[in-house]
């Protein structure tokens, strides 16, 4: 065996410059459907990530993706508002563990300001109910403190007590000068939208529009209105959106067919997870599209590297002649050939996860900061290993025919 080895190595190489070709292509072809595969679970797991959270999503009648988008993902604008009041009735319900409200609708510097209350820091979940921790200072404890995201403070060069100013809509018009907030919490990195967040109380918001009438700024003394806040009444007068967590996930439907039967005003509330599903089901076509053309590919690559051995059995005659002729039988030619076919799948496996590595430190870290896909580095999982298993068999199976082909000439000539 360790003489076949030997002998099946040298062959190889004395044809390098095909071979190279064959395992080049193998390779891409190997590491095209394993990023494809990643990216996929990434953003999958990405989106669910966002939805550990609560049981219901509490918002103004909509659509039901709509409402998910923004509420969870901060993703487009809301077509309505929830008053203060019908928020303090919903949140009276006896089924109801907390709820957490969303005030959504300025920015800074492109990036959403939301206004919500403590329980955001203490309640909020992602990814198998991991907290949120605050990599340096804490939740905002007065009127004008704000935390930001981890994106935000890297991207802005952002550092604690350092003053900013909000954008009243979506990075249109600026604040006054006057109402500057002080950066007083920086969250660690999440892989989800609360990484891209600029967080204030619900009063803080309130207090920046006081005098803010159909989207445009009174000429008043704003000088003075940091002041004059902190005598006002700053209770919010309405709401985006609330994140509602049950006592008992039994009770889940009651609540939602209370909420959706609401007579005050019109809302409704949805279960998180049953419309990502239906989102994702939606985008599943995409993918799906690109994994059966990353399967194509290794097909092809797999097809060429045994037509390639094929091509080679009338060059290589008088090679397997001459094994003969020192007496190898047709048994060892078969193994020869076999083994040749493993070799050029096995490197190629071999260089596809080295170049997947090498890409995953490069551009994990970009991903996760331009698009929110929050990709683990640990890519041999079960399912990898098990594709990779699949690949080096399938080009076994394969590589029989040209074998057998070889078994036939080798008896053929008489030797």
């Amino acid at each position: 065996m360790k003489i076949l080895i030997n002998i099946a190595f040298q062959s190889l190489l004395s044809r390098k410059i095909t071979v190279f070709l064959t395992i080049i292509s193998l390779t891409i072809s190997i590491v095209l459907f394993l990023s494809i595969d990643t990216l996929r679970l990434g953003a999958k797991k990405s989106f669910f990530g966002n939805v550990k959270s609560g049981d219901l999503i509490l918002g103004a009648r909509s659509g039901e993706v709509q409402l998910l988008l923004y509420s969870l993902f901060q993703i487009g604008s809301p077509t309505n508002n929830i008053s203060w009041e019908s928020y303090q009735q919903i949140s009276k319900m006896p089924e109801i563990d907390w709820i957490i409200p969303i005030s959504l609708g300025d920015s800074h510097k492109q990036f959403r300001v939301m206004g919500t209350t403590k329980k955001y820091f203490e309640k909020f979940s992602y990814r198998k109910d991991k907290k949120l921790q605050f990599k340096s200072g804490t939740y905002f404890k007065d009127t004008f403190d704000v935390v930001i995201g981890s994106d935000v403070a890297e991207i802005l060069n952002y550092k604690l007590d350092e003053n900013i100013l909000i954008a009243h809509g979506i990075a249109s018009q600026s604040l006054p000068d006057e109402f500057p907030f002080k950066i007083k919490g920086i969250l660690k990195k999440t892989g989800t939208s609360t990484d891209k967040l600029v967080l204030v109380s619900l009063e803080a918001l309130e207090a920046i529009h006081k005098d803010w009438k159909t989207g445009s700024k009174l000429l008043s003394n704003a000088k003075s209105k940091e002041k004059e806040t902190k005598n006002l009444d700053l209770t919010p007068k309405e709401i985006t959106a609330a994140v509602i967590k049950l006592k008992s996930p039994i009770t889940i439907f009651k609540v939602q067919r209370e909420i959706n039967d609401y007579q005050i005003e019109p809302l409704q509330a949805i279960i998180p997870g049953i419309v990502l599903t239906k989102l994702w089901q939606i985008v599943s076509i995409t993918e799906n599209i690109m994994l059966s053309i990353s399967s194509m590919v290794i097909i092809s690559s797999i097809i060429g590297m045994i037509a390639i051995l094929y091509s080679n059995l009338n060059i290589r005659r008088k090679e397997m002649a001459l094994l003969r002729i020192v007496g190898a039988s047709p048994k060892n030619i078969f193994t020869l050939m076999m083994f040749e076919a493993f070799l050029i799948s096995f490197f190629s496996i071999i260089f596809a996860i080295v170049l997947v590595q090498i890409a995953s430190f490069i551009f994990f870290p970009i991903l996760d900061r331009q698009f929110g896909i929050f990709l683990e580095q640990k890519l041999w999982n079960a399912r990898n290993l098990y594709f990779l298993n699949l690949i080096l068999i399938s080009s076994l199976l394969v590589s029989i025919f040209p074998s057998i082909q070889a078994f036939r000439k080798s008896i053929n000539d008489g030797i």
